[in-house]
């Protein structure tokens, strides 16, 4: 038999993925599905970098391990910008995608790994992957499952000799929350008290619906905050595979570590995806136009889901970025019980194959089986259409643009509320 590391013969298959390949059959198979279980940018890359993309598609050599240092320059210039956060190019590390580079970044540091429940998937099997220690921390509806600063300390207070290393995420994927500029001061003091430092993975940033980004704990704890963004969600370019992380300069000793481990894994990212990427963090006129104009739409179809759906008794967090929504149906758990429908999973399962609506279960983001809680992603239309409508004629971003543009959303949601009042009769 062959021997396998054990922590890697226990781990499974991404859940986001796995349900996604589970749509992809079934539809192949002729079934009709409304997909909220997978969170892709439905909109076209823009232009211009799929433009710098073909320009750069003859380069075939290794760029430095750190990154192109064009690129490095553009996202210092960007997050200065555009996320207020100031750095310096030395400071900036370019790896195939966000997750990859929270992956080196947990391999690297030793300690305690702190995980608000509601947080993304993949944290915590990147975490038990390496065999690092971890706790989630308990969140609650009322605060939009965001971590708050008294739950951060009790815990801290009652492990006060451990290295603490707090994951954050915001906007938030699965609630859509986003922490407002109070909720990160109150968490620095208590991160800068017990020394914690910070993966602030902030993916989502420029999809916020209230503001230009979402802010960033940076902002307030720069001095143990490692940001972390990429091209996937904001660019729509998740295929590219694409991130970038911003070291402290409090913690810039970390520079020849990170440069020495990616030099014996991935060596470098894409060059042709690397010289794209230029275009995209230079962030001129016509992307932030098409960026501006998808945060509107997915600002106007979270809200119909919230809306539609908290009008038959669904629970839902309130969509403020991202492009997910949590919603629960716990309110409904005795006739839920009576129907041998009693955890995520199987009520996850019941939905597709019932009633033909993928969803994602509250378990694979740290909340208790029972708990019937689910991440929902409103992502399932033609952004392209809708996106060139919108752009062409400045259409009111009502809900007969989403009956129109996005009718899987539309009619899934029917289909959820269809369930819920069969749990009323």
């Amino acid at each position: 038999m062959v021997s396998i590391n054990k922590n890697i013969s226990q781990l499974k298959v991404s859940a986001t993925l796995q349900i996604n390949e589970a749509v992809k059959k079934k539809r192949l198979n002729g079934e009709i599905v409304y997909h909220f279980g997978f969170g892709q940018s439905p909109f076209p890359i823009p232009k211009k970098i799929v433009k710098n993309l073909k320009k750069n598609a003859d380069c075939n050599h290794y760029l430095p391990t750190a990154g192109l240092q064009e690129l490095r320059i553009e996202i210092v210039k960007f997050l200065g910008e555009h996320q207020q956060i100031n750095t310096i190019q030395e400071n900036i590390f370019i790896g195939p995608g966000s997750k990859e580079l929270l992956y080196q970044t947990i391999l690297i540091l030793e300690g305690t790994f702190l995980i608000p429940k509601g947080s993304w998937v993949s944290y915590l099997p990147q975490v038990k992957l390496i065999g690092k220690d971890y706790f989630i921390i308990e969140t609650s509806f009322k605060n939009n499952y965001k971590l708050q600063a008294h739950a951060l300390e009790t815990y801290c207070k009652n492990h006060a000799t451990q290295n603490n290393i707090l994951i954050l995420n915001t906007p938030n994927n699965p609630s859509g929350a986003v922490y407002r500029k109070e909720e990160l001061e109150k968490l620095a003091i208590v991160c800068n008290k017990y020394d914690i430092i910070v993966l602030s993975d902030e993916i989502y940033s420029q999809i916020c619906f209230n503001n230009s980004h979402a802010k960033s704990i940076s902002n307030y704890y720069p001095e143990k905050t490692i940001v972390f963004g990429g091209l996937s969600k904001v660019f729509s370019a998740g295929g590219y595979r694409l991130g970038y992380m911003m070291l402290p300069e409090k913690l810039k000793e970390l520079n020849s570590i990170y440069k020495t481990l990616f030099s014996e894994t991935f060596s470098s990212v894409s060059a042709p995806i690397q010289y794209a990427a230029i275009e995209a963090y230079k962030y001129k006129k016509s992307i932030k136009k098409s960026v501006k104009a998808s945060v509107k739409i997915l600002e106007a179809i979270g809200d119909y889901v919230y809306q539609n759906l908290t009008q038959v008794g669904v629970r839902c967090t309130i969509p403020e970025g991202g492009f997910y929504i949590l919603i629960s149906f716990d309110d409904f758990k005795e006739t839920l019980d009576e129907k041998q429908l009693t955890n995520s999973v199987d009520l996850a399962n019941y939905l597709l194959e019932e009633y033909q609506v993928a969803l994602l279960s509250g378990i694979d983001f740290y909340f208790a089986p029972d708990e019937l809680i689910f991440r929902l992603a409103f992502v399932d239309f033609n952004g392209k259409k809708a996106l060139q409508k919108y752009l062409k004629n400045d259409v009111p971003l009502n809900s007969k643009f989403i009956e129109t543009y996005a009718p899987n959303i539309v009619n899934g949601i029917q289909k959820i509320i269809e369930f819920t009042n069969t749990l009323k009769a």
